[in-house]
């Protein structure tokens, strides 16, 4: 977003060729965006496909903390990683929450967790904090066989549940940022992990 380069977790309201309405995952604190300014768009699938626009900004609603309109105008880029499954495996892992919408989460350490399923676009997991939709946390993940794995990411989806008569939250998180060399160092292991599985279920011969 803008010279900022900050990163803002949206959906698609509405859409039509002349706009695009976003709106964001949460309420920001101040105005961030100026009629006419640049943003980059960047959305990913399930099957770990980038796409990338550049767009200008070209309404905002009166309070300007939610929703804008943009304008893309160019084709865009498409990246296509190799297809990466996802893996239902438990991986241990920790993180700190960076950004939340309930401030006094922000700074909070969990060190316990562990992944229910995973992807190199993100994973799901299980936790005792109430984060919601737009919660940005940095993650490291103690993948087998490797260097633990440094991740930001946001939180898609928080959904409350109980386990054991204890309320949980079942979060979907989505990477934001993970170096080219860990996404393949996490790939790899995706991969073969699933062929490991699939030995085992088939037998050796």
């Amino acid at each position: 977003q803008g010279e900022s380069k900050q990163a803002l977790a949206a959906t698609v309201v509405t859409s039509s060729p002349a706009e695009i309405w976003l709106e964001l995952a949460r309420p920001t604190s101040q105005k961030l965006f100026q009629e006419g300014e640049g943003v980059r768009i960047k959305y990913w699938d399930e099957e770990a496909v980038v796409y990338y626009w550049d767009a200008k900004v070209i309404n905002i609603t009166p309070s300007g903390k939610r929703h804008v309109a943009i304008s893309i105008h160019d084709k865009g880029v498409t990246v296509q990683r190799r297809k990466s499954p996802r893996v239902s495996v438990h991986i241990p892992f920790w993180f700190t929450v960076i950004d939340a919408a309930d401030t006094k989460l922000i700074g909070e350490r969990v060190v316990d967790s562990q992944t229910e399923n995973i992807s190199v676009s993100g994973l799901l997991f299980k936790t005792r904090l109430l984060l919601q939709a737009g919660d940005k946390l940095e993650m490291h993940l103690h993948v087998p066989l490797s260097h633990p794995l440094n991740a930001v990411g946001w939180v898609v989806r928080s959904n409350p549940f109980e386990f054991d008569g204890e309320p949980l939250q079942l979060v979907a998180l989505e990477f934001l940022q993970m170096e080219e060399e860990e996404q393949c160092h996490l790939l790899e292991f995706l991969v073969q992990y699933q062929s490991d599985q699939a030995t085992v279920k088939n037998g050796p011969g």
